[in-house]
């Protein structure tokens, strides 16, 4: 069912939802609908999209690489807005960050250039979820807001205005005893049914888009192979200053400062993948299932926008820049 694995993505991200409680509700109606679906119609590329949209944003201070462009005036299209990214911190940068952060200097965070970059990643990131509604009447992205929500949940719009108005407590109360079980399982069954004919002849261009994917894969298993490598040196020294958090700060720093390349490079190289290679081919994808969207109306949240994808993880992919990767028991 791997070509049907188009399922929940859109839900999730809430991309086609104008109030933000209504998305809440799709959201956990579509938590329930995959705990029982997953091994149906979910596959890899879905929990990617899940873990991209929930990562932590961060970044820091520019360094000087024509790989990256930005272009203020850039349109509002997915590559003009990764043509916008800011050039990746260097791997000097991204230790002399995280020596501020570890050393608890919060002015020398604040005034940090990566605060500027990590804002600016985050409107990025944001602004490619708006992209397929730009220019769309507000009146009627509220009316399809609430025709997911009653599709997904099975609750009527005035359940729903109801629930929009309680705590988030009472909203997870109301839903364990009001959910229609079933309900979006049967939907989202439904909607696969339905374009999983058209979409079979699109599965030698998902592969191929997949194949990034692949690849990109493999750069990170080896860069996180060479980063494990060099934790075993530093992780005796780091439980014996378990306790002491100063102590293990600076040891921390020293073995960051030798992966810190290896981590930086890792990031130009997928970024690289995704903007020259995968893009085109997400381009050429998102051609062949507009008019399959048009079709079918009712299956628009089923259909995965491959543009989108491509141009968040791109974004959140550079959030590693911050992240210090450890590997207790390395030596196990």
């Amino acid at each position: 069912m791997k070509k049907l694995a188009l399922l929940i993505i859109a839900v999730i991200i809430g991309t086609y939802t104008a109030d933000a409680q209504i998305g809440g509700l799709i959201q956990k109606a579509a938590k329930k609908a995959q705990q029982k679906t997953e091994e149906k119609i979910i596959d890899k590329t879905s929990e990617k999209v899940s873990d991209a949209v929930t990562d932590q944003i961060s970044g820091e201070e520019a360094s000087e690489d024509p790989a990256y462009e930005t272009d203020e005036s850039a349109p509002l299209t997915y590559e003009g807005l990764m043509r916008q990214m800011p050039p990746l911190p260097s791997a000097q940068q991204m230790v002399s960050y995280k020596k501020a952060e570890l050393g608890g200097q919060g002015l020398r965070q604040i005034s940090s250039p990566v605060m500027k970059f990590q804002m600016t990643i985050l409107d990025l990131s944001s602004k490619a979820y708006t992209i397929p509604v730009q220019g769309a009447d507000s009146a009627q992205i509220v009316e399809d807001a609430y025709k997911y929500a009653e599709m997904y949940t099975g609750l009527s719009k005035e359940e729903i205005d109801m629930l929009s108005k309680m705590s988030e407590e009472e909203q997870e109360a109301y839903l364990a005893e009001h959910y229609q079980e079933g309900q979006a399982e049967a939907v989202l069954l439904q909607q696969a049914a339905e374009v999983g004919e058209e979409l079979e002849p699109l599965q030698p261009i998902i592969d191929q888009w997949s194949s990034f994917d692949d690849r990109i894969a493999n750069i990170n298993k080896e860069a996180d192979a060479q980063c494990k490598a060099i934790y075993g040196k530093y992780e005796q020294q780091l439980k014996k200053a378990e306790g002491n958090d100063e102590a293990r700060n600076k040891i921390l720093l020293k073995y960051y400062e030798e992966v810190a390349p290896i981590i930086h490079d890792a990031i130009i190289n997928c970024n690289k993948i995704r903007l020259d290679e995968q893009l085109p081919v997400a381009m050429e994808l998102e051609e062949q299932i507009i008019p399959i969207r048009q079709r079918h109306p009712n299956a628009i949240t089923a259909l995965l926008n491959y543009p989108q994808l491509t141009a968040i993880q791109y974004f959140t992919e550079t959030l590693r820049v911050m992240d210090v990767p450890e590997y207790p028991e390395s030596n196990e």
